[in-house]
């Protein structure tokens, strides 16, 4: 790993253990846990919040999550195995693996839609069927009479229509195919194979004791969050069922790199599961199971997760085999800043010129006025300052550059906030700045 991109995941590092802390307060998530790893392997880990806001219990660093959509990844990696193996060709016709999956509109015939299509969101069925799980918990236990003419909403190969439902299809016909149970073949398949030790395809009889709590999103008029249920999701298990940790979805993700000597998948079934198969807009697109992006010109592949009580993120950059994971027990907007954007501001630190990872400096930290909450962390001898509640901090953050000690210049040449003008780093103790002095206003340290 080159040394500027070392620089950068630790300078990143300090960026998130100063703002996360509070960022997760702005957004009213209990925990969330932060993963950045390289070729599988994790160079930076850590955990905010609480993992039950009753005792205020700390989230730890090995909790375990329900990632919810992150399964399709999973299942994605079982049918090309399956391909592999010549059990099955990804443009076989479904039904003739499932007999069951027949339905007709005045465009479209059931009977037309392939593998591939299910596994690309291109096969025009429903989100979720008819079965009210989302709101009863009450998942389905088999498919057969789930496929009927009401599942058509639009015609196949013409757009891309995400559905849970198909995904559930795709694990029945992994079972029919395999001979197993979708939950026995994944985890003999991938999860042994790749040595994951805190992930499970579905909720066992027995609640993990690492699985932590999730709870009710947070809404204005409601005083008391409660926790959701645990639950099984049966036949939705390849669509929405999967259990596991930041560093196992690292190791599984970097397992997915073309270059990867993990070997789950040959190399050519690595490289079709991140081609694109249908397009969303010029930043989003899909793959064979896979959401690919592009983040300020880095490309990445990987999939989001939500599920009652959780959400959830896991991405890989395409070229770097670099992981960004963030898993958060309740639905709120913390996964897209702890994940996206942290995968942004590590490309963004590593092209800065002169970027050098200080451990012990007294400015790096989090301050307060009653105009508001500042992160600031040290870039090297300069700085980089930007608003706690920052959804992208490197967009938000203004440059300081160091002019004598304890005294830095805002570098911007425009803007609403304080271009030009200087700050100072007063009342050292034990080597940290306990105060940012400004013409503007004077801010206190919190931590």
């Amino acid at each position: 790993m080159k040394k500027e991109f070392s620089q950068a995941i630790k300078i990143t590092g300090k960026i998130i253990d100063q703002w996360m802390p509070m960022k997760i307060g702005y957004d009213h998530t209990p925990g969330v846990v932060i993963c950045i790893a390289v070729d599988g392997v994790p160079k930076y880990v850590n955990a905010f919040g609480v993992s039950d806001i009753e005792t205020q219990t700390k989230l730890k660093k090995d909790a375990q999550f329900r990632v919810a959509s992150m399964s399709k990844m999973f299942t994605a990696v079982s049918i090309m195995q399956l391909q592999e193996q010549g059990k099955l060709r990804l443009d076989d016709k479904v039904v003739e693996h499932l007999p069951w999956f027949t339905g007709k509109s005045k465009q479209t015939d059931l009977s037309n839609v392939t593998i591939r299509q299910l596994l690309s969101h291109n096969a025009g069925l429903f989100r979720d069927g008819t079965a009210q799980q989302w709101v009863n918990d009450r998942f389905p236990e088999s498919l057969e009479g789930t496929i009927t003419n009401k599942a058509i909403v639009f015609d196949n190969a013409t757009t891309l229509k995400y559905s849970n439902h198909g995904y559930a299809v795709l694990g029945a016909l992994i079972e029919k195919v395999s001979g197993e149970s979708y939950v026995t073949y994944t985890t003999n398949h991938i999860i042994k194979p790749l040595g994951l030790k805190n992930t499970l395809p579905d909720l066992p009889d027995e609640v993990p004791a690492k699985l932590v709590p999730g709870y009710q999103r947070w809404m204005p008029d409601v005083t008391e969050r409660n926790t959701e249920s645990h639950i099984e999701t049966n036949a939705y298990a390849a669509a929405t069922g999967f259990i596991s940790d930041v560093k196992d979805l690292a190791v599984f993700l970097a397992a997915l790199h073309p270059d990867s000597k993990k070997k789950i998948l040959n190399r050519e079934s690595r490289k079709a599961m991140r081609q694109v198969q249908t397009i969303l807009n010029e930043d989003e697109m899909y793959g064979l199971g896979l959401c690919l992006e592009k983040l300020s010109g880095e490309y990445t592949y990987g999939h989001s997760g939500g599920f009652a009580g959780y959400v959830t993120n896991a991405i890989s950059h395409m070229k770097d085999n670099v992981q960004v994971i963030a898993l958060t027990n309740t639905q709120s907007a913390t996964t897209g800043a702890a994940s996206d954007q942290v995968m942004r501001l590590l490309y963004k630190l590593q092209g800065m010129k002169g970027i050098e990872y200080i451990a012990d400096e007294p400015y790096s930290g989090f301050y307060r006025n009653r105009w508001g909450d500042t992160v600031v962390v040290s870039v090297g001898d300069d700085l980089v300052r930007f608003a706690a509640a920052a959804v992208n901090p490197f967009k938000a953050w203004s440059k300081y550059k160091k002019e004598k000690q304890h005294t830095f210049r805002n570098t911007n040449e425009s803007g609403f906030g304080s271009p030009g003008e200087t700050i100072a780093f007063r009342k050292i103790k034990d080597g940290k700045a306990m105060l940012i002095a400004a013409d503007g206003g004077d801010a206190e340290r919190v931590y």
